[in-house]
């Protein structure tokens, strides 16, 4: 879990803005999915007193800065070629951002898996879920990707034919070199020990709170990481996904209760945190296909 510094907690006091791709009008029609916008529009688009949320993915270029950008729960400095990520749903905040300029990279997830080329590794949500923060780029390695990056704003600008299907081949081509480009020193909590660690965490949180919390997006929210990266990792280390490793453990404690209790369905319901006995019933069954009451008629009669 993420250990926040006090200066860090202060600015994320603040309220948080969360927009969407339609906030920046007066661009293409592909404005809903996919927007390349000079730094300084964007910037005057935010308050800078504020703290932001956004539901698409965003990278910033920058060619001149200065000031600093928090990213959830931490700062890194801004300067010449040194481009950032930002994922869903991370908060950021820029502080100090003088004289910046550049420009500034928006689509959303659907965009970005438009074109699938049947590699899983080029799909938004296994390429993009861990991507380095930032990269600082070399002279020769920024020549490259400025060169992606002018060809795809260049077909963004046109409308010729086939125009989407190309913006979304060249996007991909620079978020490619993007990681390619990121030195792995720069990856925020990457290691296997932190992944192993974040699991840990989040199988500590459900045992805690599975009779309130039933969603993975409730402890993503804890954990300070965002629901698809959470369900990445827990995939990875356990082969199934966060939501089902929280069902798993709620089906658990139900066959506790009607095995080892004299309870009656409906007050195992409550205990489990549900508000009928319907909806654990309905829950319950679709893990072990039959209902709580039949559970526990068989169980019985087995023994």
């Amino acid at each position: 879990m993420f250990i926040f510094d006090r200066k860090i907690k202060e600015t994320l006091n603040h309220k948080i803005h969360t927009f969407n791709l339609s906030k920046f009008k007066n661009h293409s029609a592909m404005r809903n999915e996919f927007v390349i916008m000079p730094m300084n529009e964007f910037t005057e688009t935010l308050n800078s007193d504020s703290h932001f949320k956004n539901k698409f993915y965003t990278v910033f270029l920058f060619k001149e800065a200065a000031g600093t950008i928090i990213i959830d729960s931490q700062e890194f400095e801004l300067q010449s070629q040194k481009f950032f990520f930002i994922n869903y749903n991370q908060v950021y905040h820029l502080k100090n951002d003088r004289s910046c300029t550049g420009d500034v990279l928006l689509f959303t997830k659907s965009f970005y898996n438009y074109i699938y080329t049947g590699n899983k590794m080029i799909k938004s949500d296994t390429a993009l879920h861990n991507v380095s923060p930032f990269i600082v780029l070399k002279e020769e390695n920024m020549q490259d990707l400025a060169q992606i990056f002018n060809e795809l704003r260049k077909e963004y600008l046109s409308h010729k034919l086939l125009r989407k299907e190309i913006v979304c081949l060249l996007l991909k081509v620079f978020m490619l070199k993007y990681i390619r480009n990121s030195n792995k020193k720069n990856k925020i909590n990457t290691s296997i020990t932190h992944k192993k660690d974040i699991v840990n965490n989040f199988s500590n949180l459900v045992n805690q709170h599975y009779k309130e919390l039933k969603t993975t997006s409730k402890y993503a929210e804890k954990l300070h990481l965002t629901p698809n990266y959470l369900n990445a990792l827990v995939k990875e280390s356990l082969d199934i996904t966060a939501g089902q490793f929280i069902k798993n453990r709620i089906i658990l404690e139900a066959e506790r209760l009607l095995l080892h209790t004299t309870l009656s369905i409906t007050e195992i319901s409550y205990e489990l945190g549900f508000n009928d006995n319907s909806h654990f019933g309905k829950y319950f069954k679709s893990v072990k296909k039959t209902s709580p009451n039949t559970y526990r008629l068989m169980q019985n009669t087995d023994e």
